[in-house]
């Protein structure tokens, strides 16, 4: 019972709101960020910067001037602002919105002048800066419902920019140009800032980079070719919004982690293949063959053939001894029987030992030729 009756007035709220007429405020959608510019919308106070020029807080003037004989001169900047009975048609249409807009502007002159302002972002960010611009450039008074507009056929060909330093160099005074890495919008010509129906109107430009660092500085600005008797450049609500670059990013090089490196590996199975192309140096084996020098050898043995030498020298003539008996001695080293010897039994031992001289002598000899060979070794 009560959910049921939770729920009828829940409707009955929504239905509500459904039928009032008014605005309903939106949250911002994301990315969208935060203006980090300090008094973006020109409300907030101002300050003198010239003799005659005062600017905006947390805006501050420059301009280019060439020195002695420049072309460009020194414009006035000054803050618009609404007066408490609401002004004039030609003052509320300097005012975007709000009470107060700043402008910059010279009569009869050249100008290349502007404002900027620097500012702390996230390092490296994405960072996006839009303001919005108002052109007046009249070699006359043109008025159209009470406004001061520029003229119809005669313009100064004056334009205006926005522009994003993304290194954040900060001038140190007012005469200067902007740095040459400054990132510049297109250009706003005065041409584009007449309505249809001949007045004044607003446009708005922006420009986006990237940071290099942590901060940047923004610049506006506005210049004319031709010098004609109004000449100004009015601006309000400006913009500054940084988006955060992503780690996900920076986490994306580090799949190189990726195991791939390891099925490289094969390149070692491929080794084996080269080694059985390598084993044809076995081949070189032949090597064996120089063992063949063993058989140089075997010519060396026909020297033994120097036996015969001994054929040379006489053969002994046993002398008999008569004083003397010889022992005989058998096969087996046994002495014979001293019974005396007979003729016969004379000459066969004087022959044994003959011979044994004989043989005693040639083997003495070849020794002796052996042992002053010279040893051949083998190769």
């Amino acid at each position: 019972m009560h959910t049921s009756l939770r729920t009828t007035l829940m409707l009955c709220a929504l239905i509500g709101l459904l039928l009032i007429g008014g605005p309903v405020s939106v949250a911002a959608p994301a990315g969208q960020g935060q203006n980090l510019l300090v008094n973006p919308s020109f409300e907030g106070g101002f300050r003198q910067t010239s003799r005659s020029s005062h600017c905006s807080d947390g805006w501050n003037p420059w301009y280019y001037h060439e020195g002695t004989g420049s072309k460009y001169f020194e414009p006035e900047w000054k803050v618009i602002q609404r007066p408490e009975d609401d002004g004039s048609d030609d003052i509320r249409s300097r005012l975007l919105d709000g009470n107060q807009s700043l402008q910059w502007f010279n009569t009869y002159a050249l100008h290349r002048a502007g404002i900027w302002q620097r500012v702390k972002v996230p390092a490296n960010a994405k960072v996006t800066f839009s303001i919005w611009v108002q052109i007046l450039s009249a070699q006359e008074n043109h008025w159209v419902a009470g406004q001061m507009v520029s003229g119809t056929d005669s313009l100064g060909n004056y334009q205006a920019q926005a522009g994003i330093d993304p290194t954040g160099w900060e001038p140190a005074g007012q005469v200067m140009n902007p740095p040459a890495n400054v990132v510049w919008s297109g250009s706003v010509w005065d041409t584009q800032t007449k309505a249809p129906d001949g007045t004044n109107q607003w446009v708005r430009v922006e420009v986006s980079t990237q940071a290099q660092g942590e901060y940047v500085t923004v610049w506006v600005k506005g210049w004319n070719q031709w010098a004609f008797r109004y000449e100004a450049t009015f601006v309000d609500n400006a913009s500054l919004v940084a988006t955060p670059v992503r780690v996900v990013a920076k986490a994306v090089p580090i799949k190189p982690t990726n195991t791939p490196l390891p099925t490289e590996t094969p390149l070692p199975t491929a080794t084996p293949t080269n080694t059985p192309t390598n084993t044809p140096t076995p081949t070189i084996t032949p090597t064996p063959t120089n063992t063949a020098t063993p058989t140089f050898t075997p010519t060396f043995t026909p020297e033994p053939t120097i036996t015969h030498t001994p054929t040379p020298f006489p053969t002994p003539i046993p002398t008999r001894r008569p004083t003397r008996t010889p022992i005989a001695v058998n096969a087996a080293g046994a002495a014979l029987p001293t019974g005396g010897l007979d003729s016969g039994d004379s000459t066969g031992l004087a022959i044994v030992a003959a011979v044994s001289i004989v043989a005693l002598t040639a083997g003495l000899f070849i020794g002796k030729k052996l042992a002053k060979r010279p040893e051949k070794r083998p190769l």
